[in-house]
């Protein structure tokens, strides 16, 4: 799905600014970094340096494609350094003789700043850390990626093992960090849409390890005029500006099920002993949506966060 060029910044600034009043802490992809990238990818920055603007039809998100060129304009940036760059005065000289081409230039050079010095969503991440030592061993592992469907996941679980000992598929790199092999890596590449409680079953058996918590959140869909709604949503939704993040929790520390999800039912699945499981969806949307939306979790008999863009105090509902 391709954004017409006069499109482009008001979808890229929109989306800015439902990320921003959602605030997503950690448990979602770093925040800082999703502006950084949608600040790039806005055309006030990168003019049509990064065009097409590309985005998933089903989930109305930046496409794979179009956030990967923020990436590789970035490695670009960095392998220069700002000499690299023409000075005003020599911009200025090329635009004399070619309007386009030095504009295209000052544009190259004015996103590279930007870019040098900022972090950005990456396609695939995945890192750890040690949380406690003894009596046995906690680590913490995390995966990000920009998933097939456009959506920003964020993957996290907590791993116990003997004193020690790390978990297979990891090793301990010294001041409490943890290098994650590429074969946990590829196994969460692979799996990490399956249901929760059976990618927990296949963590605990690649990492020899008990998994305490396993959490997987995602920031997306992003709805707005135009696009074509799942038929169990209103049509009215359908009218505004809409952002979901979601979370699902499986940990050792809940008690029991509990379902704030209006829009995804709560599947069917037999819980682990010893474990309890949460799932909530969160929302950003434009201010006429604001009851629309209410009124549709209460249909559906939940309690959710709904956040009006630019209004950063939650709505409950």
């Amino acid at each position: 799905m391709l954004l017409e060029p006069g499109r482009v910044g008001s979808y890229v600034r929109a989306l800015h600014s439902a990320v921003n009043t959602l605030a997503p802490d950690e448990t979602w992809v770093p925040m800082r970094r999703a502006l950084n990238h949608l600040h790039a990818i806005d055309p006030a920055v990168s003019g049509n340096l990064l065009a097409p603007a590309e985005l998933s039809a089903s989930t109305g998100m930046p496409a794979y494609t179009w956030m990967a060129r923020a990436v590789a304009e970035q490695e670009l940036a960095r392998s220069l350094d700002a000499a690299g760059h023409k000075s005003d005065g020599e911009l200025e000289r090329v635009s004399r003789l070619d309007q386009d081409l030095g504009e295209r230039m000052r544009i190259r050079r004015s996103l590279h700043q930007h870019l040098r010095g900022k972090t950005l969503l990456a396609s695939t991440y995945m890192d750890g850390a040690v949380r406690r030592l003894e009596p046995q061993t906690d680590t913490h592992i995390r995966y990000d990626r920009t998933s097939p469907d456009g959506r920003w996941l964020r993957i996290q679980f907590d791993l116990r093992t003997p004193k020690g000992r790390a978990p297979l598929g990891t090793a301990f790199a010294g001041e409490g960090r943890v290098q994650v092999k590429d074969s946990l890596q590829h196994l969460l590449t692979r799996h990490f849409s399956t249901p929760l409680t059976a990618l927990m079953a296949s963590l605990a058996d690649v990492t020899n390890a008990q998994v305490l918590t396993l959490t997987r959140a995602y920031l997306g869909p992003f709805w707005f005029p135009g696009m074509t709604l799942p038929v169990s949503a209103p049509p009215q939704l359908g009218q505004g500006l809409l952002l979901h993040a979601t979370r699902e929790i499986l940990a050792t520390e809940l008690d029991g099920a509990h379902h704030l999800d209006a829009f995804e039912p709560a599947p069917e699945e037999r819980i682990p002993d010893g474990y309890g499981v949460f799932r909530e969806r969160r929302f950003s949307c434009s201010q006429p949506l604001l009851v629309p939306v209410r009124d549709w979790c209460e249909r559906a008999g939940f309690r959710g966060t709904v956040l009006a863009m630019g209004v950063p105090k939650a709505r409950r509902l």
